[in-house]
């Protein structure tokens, strides 16, 4: 989770304009179904977060397509939409290129939205040429709520949702503050657990509200725009991390090098099995190092389940530095020398022992 922050400082990456803003990233995607002219087909990658495709169903029918952050390009196979289906292509952590479905988009006419979550900036972003693309800007900011919706294509934007239901954002307001006054160290340790429980209960309230645009807090927090020094730092960091876990091999990371322009969202690795992938987990927040699941997929795609078991994102984003990234790493390279002691002890007690 992150903290509360307002310092946004200059030079800045403006959002696109003409743009509608939503409290959540699936309240838009819903709401480019809702506009179609008859029940829209909605065509989402296997690898995805569960919670659009919940939102979207009583708007869209929904199909799944194969894709994979460790792939160049989904498996266009099983993706065949007619041409008035909306299909959504993800780039995922930020480090995928435009050319493979600028390629496939020639022969396959569709209605395209882009997800840019994990960089939005990245050149795919800005050099879209797609019907459509979103963003959600509260996974890639310090703001409670958030999403963006434009059209790089320059077609007309569906209205943005008269709601207000704003009372999960309300609660993750609460929870980024005592975090910022914790971090600080104006606030006793037992306020960790009350900020924590605050952001979970303020994310299920989001998961339950109703189609609205952004909180007025968010609004004026990213006004402005997001700070190039931002993207940057992340740049640095995962540069940093990947060479630093040169001997770390209990994993591999999703990706090693990425395209000139875009900027990874965090580092992911790929553990060899689902237990090991949760023991890694768990011994890091021992550590005080918190890494996301990203994400808990549902769906008939087994090689997506099986990915989504065995991947854990480490957090590269601009809060942190050098310093950071050596603390990581040397604790993730100490857990792989306990682990594998404690395996060895494990298979062969007697040398061990001797």
């Amino acid at each position: 989770m992150l903290h509360w922050e307002t310092d946004f400082t200059a030079p800045l990456w403006p959002w696109p304009d003409p743009a509608v803003y939503y409290s959540l990233c699936r309240h838009a995607i819903a709401a480019l179904c809702a506009a179609q002219s008859r029940v829209a087909t909605l065509w989402l990658p296997s690898f995805f977060c569960p919670e659009v495709a919940r939102s979207c169903a009583h708007v869209a029918e929904i199909r799944e397509y194969r894709d994979d952050c460790r792939w160049l390009a989904p498996d266009w196979s099983s993706l065949q939409p007619e041409p008035d289906h909306l299909v959504l292509a993800a780039n995922y952590f930020g480090v995928r290129t435009a050319e493979f479905w600028r390629e496939w988009r020639q022969e396959h006419p569709c209605i395209q939205i882009e997800d840019h979550t994990q960089d939005p900036f990245s050149s795919w972003a800005l050099h879209s040429a797609a019907e459509y693309a979103v963003c959600s800007i509260r996974k890639t900011a310090p703001v409670p709520d958030g999403a963006i919706l434009w059209s790089p294509a320059g077609h007309p934007l569906p209205p943005v949702a008269n709601g207000t239901d704003w009372k999960g954002s309300t609660l993750k307001s609460g929870a980024m503050l005592y975090k910022r006054f914790y971090l600080a160290g104006a606030l006793p340790s037992e306020f960790k657990s009350r900020f924590r429980d605050m952001q979970l209960s303020g994310e299920a309230e989001l998961g339950r509200s109703m189609p609205s645009g952004i909180s007025a807090l968010s609004k004026a927090l990213i006004a402005g725009g997001i700070p190039k020094q931002w993207r940057e730092q992340r740049v640095e960091n995962a540069r940093q991390l990947l060479t630093l876990l040169a001997d770390f091999d209990a994993a591999k990371p999703a990706f090693t090098t990425w395209p000139d322009g875009h900027a990874p969202f965090d580092l992911p690795f790929i553990f060899p099995s689902e237990h090991e992938r949760d023991f890694y987990q768990a011994s890091l927040q021992r550590e005080d190092i918190y890494c996301p699941v990203e994400w808990v997929c549902e769906t008939r795609d087994s090689n997506t389940a099986d990915l989504s078991a065995r991947i854990l994102s480490v957090p590269i984003d601009h809060r942190y530095g050098r310093e950071d990234m050596e603390r990581i790493a040397g604790a993730m390279l100490s857990i792989q020398s306990s682990r594998r002691t404690t395996m060895l002890a494990l298979r062969h007690p007697a040398s061990i022992a001797s």
